[in-house]
Parts: C-alpha cells; structure tokens; sequence
C-alpha cells in the first residue's frame, strides 16, 4: 500500500502556508523512519581482533613487549571503555539539573457526535506549543545522584590504573618465564651432550672389557631420562610463549623472539623495610582506592535515596497558538508551581533507605577484607623476594660446587677409580644444579615484579634494563 501525504491535506484543506509546513513536517519524520540511525564514530561498536605483530620476526624488549600489551591488551580496552561509560553517567546526572522542553506540532480534522438530525459543522483545527518542566529543589536526590556517578567515574579511572599494572605484571612474569624456560631448555641439552658422552665412555669400557653391560644399562637410563627432561622443558617453554603472546595481545601461536636481557643489578632486598612497604600498599594500592571509591558511592547512593521521600518543588510551564478554520485562532499558555510532598509509599521508601544503608555497610566490610588481602599479599611477596635472594647466591655456589665434582668424577671414572654409578650421580647433580641456578634468578626477578604489583607501584619498565 502506497502512502500518499496529499490526500490527508484534501481532507483537512488548510491554508497554503500551513499546507506547505505540515507536509515538510511529515516527510522529515517519515525519512526519520525509514532511514537507520547515523553511525558515529565514537558510537561504533569496536571489535577487538587479535593481530598479527608485524614485529614478530625481530626480537623485542621487556619495554616493547609491554607497550604492546598497553596498546593491544583486550583487558585495557575494557578498562578505558568502563570509563568512557562512567563519564556519560555523570554527564546522564548533570541532566537532571537542566529543565525539559517540549516541542509539540498539532493537526486535527473532527465532527462532535450529533444525535439530533440537525447539520453539524465539521472543524479543522491545527496548532503548536512549547512546554517547560522544570525541578527547582529537592533535598538531596539529585545532588546524592550526581555524586554517585563522579565516584563511579573515579572508581573507573582506578580500575583502569589497576588492570595497566595487572597487564604490566602478566607480561613481565610470561617474559621472565619465557627466558628461565630457554635457559632450561638449553641446560638440559647439556646435559643430554654429558649423557651421550657417558653413554660413549661406558661403551668403549665395555668393548676393552673394563666395563659390565649392566653399567651399559645405566648409562643408557640416563640418558633417557636426560632426554625426558629435555622434552618436558620444551613442553613448558612452549606454553610460555602462547601466555607471553596473550599477555601482550596476540594469539597464542604467535611465536615472539627475545632480545637477550641486559645485566641485571645485583639481587638484593627494598631500601624500604616491610612497615614502610604495607603503608605504601595502603594508600598506594588501586584496588584499595577503588574500594574507598565504592564506599562513597554506596554514601551517595544512600543520600539520593533519603532525598527521593523528601518534597520537591517543581514549575510547569506551557506556550502555545491554536487556530480553528474557519473561526479564528487563539493564544494559550499556563504556568504552574507545584510543591509535591510524600506522605505514604507502602513503607517502600523505608525500605530502600535500609538496603542503601547496607549496600555501604557491605562497601565498608568489603573494604576492610581487601585490605587484609593486600597486606598479606605484600608480606607474601616480600618474603618470597627474601628467599629469592638469598638462593641466588647459595644457587651460584651450588653449581660450581657440582661443575668441579663432575670434573673429578668424570677423570676418575676414566681412570677406573670410580664407577659408573658415581659419575652418573655426579652429572645428575650437576644437571639439577644448572637448573636450580636458573630459577633462582628466575624467582628473583618475578619477585621484585610481585612485589612492585603488590605495592601498588609497578610500572612500565625503563629501556636501561633491556640490551637493545
């Protein structure tokens, strides 16, 4: 069925000026309705796809790696728009301290009901109006609701502050493992070369008859077991790599190379003791100051809900011209000051000011807990970060302690001082002392990271650190 605007101003016929408004007026909402709604580009829906870095096939820094993970982490991006979200809330609050104005365009063609015979007159009549309603005062519920939404922006900015460190530590601790899993990965194919090397030695004993097959046996065990290892190592390094890729926003099979890291300072403990350290996480902590925020909102909420029971004065205002064909036209308007005051509303008022107050009870409470899960979480870290220390030194001493023991066993086996049992030992303690080393120096540098996280205070790394 086709649409024809023309006929209805037959119907009615009005003037020409009129007849020429109307009909612009129903073309405009008649395009407004057949046309989709206009795509701004803030408006557009961003879907995040995980890309392909262009800077796979050069190796990446500590500093680039974490730059990426800013820019491309899905976890930022949630962040930034809970912020953007917060910040119309405000902007939704504001609007209450606005007035509302109307605009409203009329075209009527009637015939009043006739029951007598007689001939009644058919009226057209058409018109337009403006109407203003206006909130002058109230006790608190939009003030409580504005502040509401400013604490809610604030807990936003928190928020985010807090998943940049939370980014910033997932991409330091896959990196550090990624480098730990190498260097493992290469101890272990030493120490798969010194069991093939034993394996050879034995072999030769045993073509000179000096050695049983049994030792034969054992060697061969060894190195088995030296290949298990190095396969395991592999396996976990792998798994490294996809976690290191996610972090900084990729898929997972996106294989990243590592430029080599710098030197490292020496490991030792915070200039701060562990007192001072607590105090930094309490007021430095994000999570803790998105928890303050949320006890303000929760005060917000329950001052805007006590002032929704409270009177309101509200103006009302209207504007307007009518004309009637054929009889004239008039100019109306209305003003209206109404004070509007609660008396009953089922005991629901009273009941939405209990649930505030114990939507702040509960945002205190919660508080207080997260608190504790802080303290404990930066005197966890700060021990772990102790031990971390002190391995790496106890660790270096290890190793070479188990290198020159492997030295002698290997020179008095050949020599048919020792058996094959003492050699291998010996290699068996030198493997595992070579990957102790490692992440002993692997504790320590994701400890530090832990506890600068758990502080509050991790940042995105300097490029001093990184070799280039």
């Amino acid at each position: 069925m086709r649409y024809h605007p023309e006929r209805l101003f037959m119907l009615f016929s009005p003037s020409k000026t009129m007849k020429t408004a109307i009909l612009l007026i129903i073309m405009i909402s008649s395009l407004s309705l057949l046309l989709p709604p206009a795509a701004h580009a803030d408006d557009a829906p961003k879907t995040f796809i995980a890309p392909r870095l262009a800077t796979a096939q050069r190796p990446l820094t500590l500093v680039q790696l974490t730059d990426m993970a800013l820019r491309q982490n899905p976890k930022t991006q949630l962040a930034w728009a809970a912020i953007r979200s917060s910040e119309a809330g405000v902007e939704l609050a504001k609007a209450g301290y606005w007035p509302l104005i109307d605009a409203t365009v009329t075209a009527q063609r009637y015939r009043p009901l006739n029951f007598s015979g007689l001939t009644v007159n058919t009226q057209t009549r058409y018109g337009a109006s403006v109407s203003l309603s206006y909130l002058l005062w109230d006790f608190g519920a939009r003030s409580g609701t504005l502040d509401q939404a400013k604490f809610e922006l604030a807990s936003a900015h928190l928020s985010q502050n807090q998943t940049v460190q939370d980014v910033i530590l997932q991409v330091e601790q896959a990196y550090y493992q990624v480098l730990g899993l190498q260097a493992v990965v290469k101890a272990n194919r030493q120490s798969l070369n010194d069991a093939q090397t034993n394996l050879e030695a034995v072999q030769d004993r045993r073509s000179s008859g000096m050695a049983t097959v049994g030792e034969v046996y054992q060697a061969e065990a060894a190195l088995a077991g030296a290949k298990l290892s190095l396969q395991q190592s592999e396996g976990q390094l792998a798994g490294a790599r996809g976690q290191l890729a996610v972090a900084v926003g990729d898929a997972p099979d996106m294989e990243l190379k590592l430029a080599p890291l710098g030197t490292l300072e020496p490991p030792s403990l915070p200039e701060r003791s562990v007192s001072e350290l607590l105090a930094d996480a309490r007021d430095a902590r994000p999570e803790l100051l998105v928890a303050k925020a949320q006890e303000q909102v929760a005060a917000a909420k329950l001052h805007a809900t006590r002032g929704a029971g409270l009177p309101t004065l509200n103006l009302d205002a209207n504007a307007g011209h009518t004309k009637v064909q054929g009889i004239g036209d008039s100019n109306q308007f209305s003003g209206l000051l109404s004070l509007k005051i609660p008396l009953f509303a089922g005991f629901g008022d009273r009941a939405a000011i209990h649930q505030a107050e114990a939507a702040l009870d509960s945002a205190r409470a919660n508080s207080d807990d997260l608190r504790s899960q802080v303290e404990l979480e930066v005197w966890k870290a700060y021990q772990n970060l102790r031990t971390a220390v002190a391995t790496v030194d106890t660790s270096e001493a290890q190793l070479k302690s188990a290198q020159l023991a492997a030295e002698v066993a290997n020179a008095r086996y050949k020599n048919g001082l020792a058996t094959i049992l003492d050699l291998l030992s010996a290699q068996t303690t030198l493997a595992n002392a070579r990957v102790q080393r490692i992440q002993a120096l692997l504790d320590w540098a994701a400890g530090r990271t832990a506890l600068g996280h758990a502080v509050g205070g991790l940042k995105a790394p300097e490029n001093q650190t990184e070799s280039p």
